[in-house]
């Protein structure tokens, strides 16, 4: 079977199924509605995974039970994240009239994985990763005192965090949302620190990448994002210089969040201030800090206890 083309993954036999190409469509149709590229990349596999099992199967032929064979197929953790693209799915193939009846509707509701405690640098951490020579502790501060995503950070230009403006211009986040951050004046005090040893010009990136030759001389670029490998060897590296343990960058964006929550600013303006899309993703992630606040007044009643 013939199917439009689509951005590629590894395995493109689901085309050959039933399913081929009205999966084709949908991510044809999710693509003009403006869905990220990272959310069409995942669901492509989730979908051909259960094309795959069913090859024979159309669309309308997909049954409740077939579905709920196709999400024991993913890892218990992930279950309900990765059936989210079969609800879309027949959600879109009843608009279109594809199917009369939703087989998702006969799937139970998938419970969710219970909140975990989340990973941040502490204060000494974060001191010594902001210690770092100037060219590394400006960006670094830009995750920890922005909490922006890695992809987010990348693209940023001075333009889009100049000093004089005191807030950090997210274009085109998650989801293509926008929106601002204020500056804190720990990232204040390293951009203007930055722009004047390194001359940055408004179109400079703020992460860099270094190009080598063979006499050992190093260039730093910044005239374009810097790629997720570079990303990464420049993260390792800041945080072996800094003699912290290791951590993915994302830890800075939760670290940026529990700050705030422990500063007593509400878990609204901290899901405005991520670009979180709904304030429960921002309640689920950072419900722990909540404990530490409930200790924090036990604490001090059981100090109040003891001083009467």
């Amino acid at each position: 079977m013939n199917v439009v083309a689509f951005d590629p993954v590894k395995d493109k036999s689901y085309r050959d199924t039933a399913l081929g190409r009205d999966i084709s469509d949908f991510l044809a149709w999710c693509e003009l509605g403006g869905m990220s590229p990272k959310t069409l990349l995942n669901y492509e596999p989730d979908l051909s995974r259960g094309a795959l099992m069913f090859p024979e199967k159309a669309i309308d032929e997909i049954t409740g039970g077939d579905l709920l064979h196709i999400a024991r197929a993913f890892p218990v953790k992930s279950r309900r994240v990765r059936m989210s693209a079969w609800r879309s799915f027949y959600k879109w193939a009843r608009r279109t009239r594809r199917v009369i009846e939703n087989p998702c509707e006969e799937l139970p509701d998938i419970r969710k994985t219970p909140p975990r405690v989340i990973d941040t640098f502490t204060e000494d951490e974060i001191e010594a990763l902001l210690a770092l020579p100037i060219r590394d502790a400006a960006p670094i501060a830009i995750l920890l005192e922005a909490g922006l995503r890695k992809a987010e950070a990348s693209r940023l230009r001075l333009h889009d965090c100049l000093p004089d403006s005191h807030m950090v211009t997210v274009l085109e986040g998650k989801g293509r949302r926008d929106r601002i951050v204020p500056m804190s004046p720990t990232l204040h005090a390293a951009l203007v620190e930055l722009v004047v040893s390194e001359g940055l010009v408004p179109t400079d990136h703020i992460f860099y990448a270094v190009k080598g030759n063979q006499f050992e001389q190093k260039k730093i670029l910044r005239g374009k994002p810097v790629g997720e490998a570079t990303f990464a060897r420049w993260w390792r590296s800041c945080l072996e210089q800094a003699a912290v343990r290791y951590r993915n960058p994302h830890t800075a964006r939760h670290t940026y969040a529990t700050r705030l929550r422990r500063q007593g600013v509400t878990i609204d303006d901290i899901s405005i201030l991520l670009g979180h899309a709904s304030i429960s993703t921002t309640s689920e992630l950072y419900v722990h800090t909540r404990v530490d606040e409930i200790t924090d007044r036990l604490r001090a009643l059981h100090l109040a206890v003891e001083e009467a």
